[in-house]
């Protein structure tokens, strides 16, 4: 009765079905492939019969966004474009269809270093897309719930997004906006059943594991970050694209989403080496908008030491504590981290590196090694401090119910947490840029640092041989008071 009363419930309460914009995602597919992707915008007018449309343009270092848009077509309004903007003029609350296609405009797959990779892809055997690089948002409407669907395509095509789950029913744009859609003849889904919900997983092409091994590792990772949060707000969403890259050299990147991840890896990775960027992605289920999210304003990249730097620590940290990574391996991610920091060319401050943190190569790593060796630091002062009654755990998880943005959380949860005031700390090595030296106190032989000309290394210790293995593994991991924690 209430949708032949034209209303329809979900998020927003009761909703009028033509305040809903209607957005339709459909692979175009010929003889010859894939030859883009249209998206489709139903919706109102506006009263006055002038309505804009914007098209993204730029998202995360992926630049003139509008290039990989054309074929702008629309009914029921006279349509000028100019570059990023649509004006339409039509009879005052006309519903409007405006339809645009998407296409990649570089040749060949995603690659190393290209927009990281998050610029559409759209191949002849199938496409990965960002929502915030292909969906167009009508001005004025900043509000206005909206609606996922998909459009028709081949029998032998497939396609999966985190938005399924709430296809067709009204959500908010951000929630449009923040997801990953995937789909391709050869894609494959597969599907895992939990105590919190369906996991689902999507892949395109071929790997050394299997999907079903990737599926079982992205369900064992959400388990483990679950458990450590006390929550079930895991992502339940995987897609994975394969990656253009060095053919010696492996590369990852990915995207952290509000219920889903995105994973673009060079296919030469085993699951163990790909794991890492896995968790990483998943903490970001969690880190930073759960302790308080990075600072309001023009730059948020100023923030991303933590958002980046300690997701990375919490990425380590899980996968110790999986047995994923061996500690030897996580002492040699550290000793990377402090060789970056010495090749990292003075006077670079954080103000430095968020001014060119999309534009320049070398800066976009000084965000997550800087976060990286302040978050370890922390963590063992807090622990020695403490004698080991508390390490850098207990304050994220307090930060939880914190004032402000993360990092004013950090400040206040670590002095309530008996760690002093960081905020030097954070003045010198992160706003300043000067070098983190590490130091081994309190880690039980488990790590040697050995000083040097050029910058601290830090080697496996003495006590990380034998049955002092598990022990440390354990020291690292931060499970210094726990007994039956691993995994």
């Amino acid at each position: 009765m209430m949708v032949a009363m034209g209303l329809i419930s979900g998020p927003f309460g009761p909703v009028e079905t033509h305040d809903v914009i209607r957005y339709e995602v459909t692979p175009v597919v010929g003889p010859a492939g894939l030859d883009g992707v249209d998206i489709t915008l139903s919706f109102k007018g506006d009263r006055d019969g002038r309505t804009e449309v914007r098209l993204p343009t730029s998202w995360a270092g992926a630049q003139a966004l509008e290039r990989t848009i054309s074929d702008v077509r629309v009914d029921r309004a006279r349509l000028q474009r100019r570059r990023s903007v649509l004006r339409l003029r039509h009879r005052g609350g006309e519903s409007i269809r405006l339809t645009y296609r998407v296409r990649q405009d570089y040749t060949g797959p995603p690659r190393v270093g290209f927009d990281r990779p998050y610029r559409p892809s759209t191949l002849r055997d199938g496409f990965t897309l960002i929502g915030r690089t292909v969906f167009a948002r009508v001005q004025g409407r900043e509000t206005a719930p909206v609606s996922f669907h998909w459009g028709q395509h081949p029998v032998d095509w497939r396609q999966a997004s985190d938005l399924d789950p709430n296809a067709g029913l009204p959500i908010d744009f951000e929630t449009l906006a923040d997801s990953v859609l995937i789909g391709g003849p050869n894609l494959t889904l597969v599907r895992r059943e939990t105590p919190q919900g369906p996991i689902r997983i999507a892949v395109h092409g071929d790997w050394p594991f299997s999907p079903d091994q990737l599926a079982d590792r992205f369900v064992q990772v959400g388990r483990a970050s679950a458990d450590f949060w006390g929550d079930d707000g895991q992502p339940t969403f995987l897609a994975l694209t394969p990656l253009l890259g060095n053919p010696s050299g492996r590369a990852q990147s990915g995207l952290g989403l509000s219920d889903g991840v995105a994973v673009w890896l060079t296919p030469n990775q085993s699951l163990d080496e790909a794991s890492h960027v896995l968790i990483h992605e998943q903490q970001h289920a969690w880190l930073p908008d759960r302790v308080g999210g990075l600072a309001q304003g023009p730059s948020p990249v100023l923030d991303f030491w933590f958002s980046e730097g300690f997701t990375d620590f919490y990425a380590y940290r899980i996968a110790l504590r999986l047995g994923l990574i061996s500690p030897q391996a996580y002492v040699l991610a550290l000793d990377e981290a402090l060789s970056l920091q010495a090749r990292t060319p003075p006077g670079w401050t954080n103000a430095t590196v968020a001014r060119t943190f999309f534009s320049h190569p070398t800066t976009t790593g000084v965000a997550y090694h800087r976060g990286l060796l302040l978050a370890f630091s922390l963590d063992a002062r807090l622990a020695a401090t403490s004698d080991g009654a508390r390490d850098l755990d207990d304050v994220i998880l307090a930060m939880r119910d914190g004032q402000g943005p993360a990092p004013l959380r950090l400040i206040q949860a670590y002095a309530d947490m008996g760690g002093g005031d960081i905020t030097p700390d954070l003045l010198h090595h992160i706003d300043l840029g000067r070098p983190i030296d590490l130091t081994a106190d309190g880690l039980g032989g488990c790590i040697r640092v050995v000083p040097g000309p050029d910058r601290q290394r830090l080697e496996p210790g003495p006590g990380l041989v034998g049955e002092g293995t598990d022990r440390c593994r354990r020291q690292l991991a931060g499970l210094r008071r726990y007994k039956d924690i691993l995994i």
